[in-house]
């Protein structure tokens, strides 16, 4: 936890990039923020082995406040053809309990005169529940800023349907433990199509996430679902790699 704190001080952490792809259009839509730590001795070091750490402690929220800060930095170097390529990034449970979380995330944008709408909060279902009163206060700020809102890892947790159909969200994201076998596992074939269901119903656009091969491309497209993300198209980039993927490579054809 020393270590993460000075690696935050001394801009030790950077961030990867995996772009989100329109299964109708195979457009770009988006990409995720994810984190990486660049450590003196033992390399680069994946979330996993950090980010449950800073959760227990306060560090979590310098931690989102970097990402924020950077991922907003880089957006407006994104190379696309479109104009409104959208940037995600995820928050805890830690960041919605605190008051003025929000605020400080619109304060963040005017800084970097990024548009909101280019913005995407990303908050696992496990966040929304610890405190559900607080957690819609912050997103519902969010929203009349013109913030997209998506629940990630959609699937997994406990949320009530009434709950989540009155939170001001605009996407839900499959938990990538049902997408990567879904062609293997009918139970999971089966809970996928039913989320993509249940998001059109409710309005909300659908992500795949975990998209590994074709055939489970070809399952979610069949299912109706809007979004792929995967190691399918790209694995996560720093912003130069990313910007070289959108100017040279080719999608697979997968446009439906």
């Amino acid at each position: 936890m020393a270590d993460l704190r000075q690696a935050i001080d001394n801009d030790e952490l950077t961030l990867h990039y995996q772009p989100q792809i329109s299964i109708a259009s195979g457009e770009v839509e988006a990409v995720e923020a994810l984190v990486r730590w660049n450590h003196p001795t033992e390399g680069l070091i994946f979330p996993d082995r950090f980010i449950m750490l800073a959760e227990k402690t306060d560090l979590i929220d310098r931690l989102t406040d970097w990402v924020m800060r950077r991922a907003l930095a880089d957006t407006p170097q994104f190379v696309s053809g479109i104009s409104a390529l959208r940037v995600a990034v995820n928050i805890s449970a830690r960041n919605l309990s605190k008051a003025g979380f929000a605020s400080k995330v619109i304060d963040a944008l005017a800084v970097s005169e990024v548009a909101p709408e280019r913005l995407v909060v990303e908050v696992t279902e496990t966040a929304l529940m610890a405190d559900p009163e607080r957690a819609a206060a912050a997103l519902t700020e969010l929203s009349a800023a013109g913030v997209h809102l998506s629940i990630d890892d959609f699937g997994v947790g406990q949320t009530s349907l009434s709950y989540l159909s009155s939170l001001p969200i605009s996407e839900l994201k499959i938990d990538r433990m049902f997408v990567t076998d879904m062609k293997q596992h009918y139970g999971h074939a089966a809970i996928v199509r039913s989320i993509i269901d249940l998001g059109h119903n409710l309005g909300f656009r659908v992500v795949g996430e975990g998209v590994e091969d074709e055939s489970v491309l070809d399952e979610l497209a069949l299912g109706g679902c809007d979004v792929a993300q995967g190691y399918l198209f790209a694995r996560p980039m720093a912003v130069e790699g990313l910007n070289d993927w959108l100017i040279k490579c080719r999608l697979p054809e997968f446009v439906m």
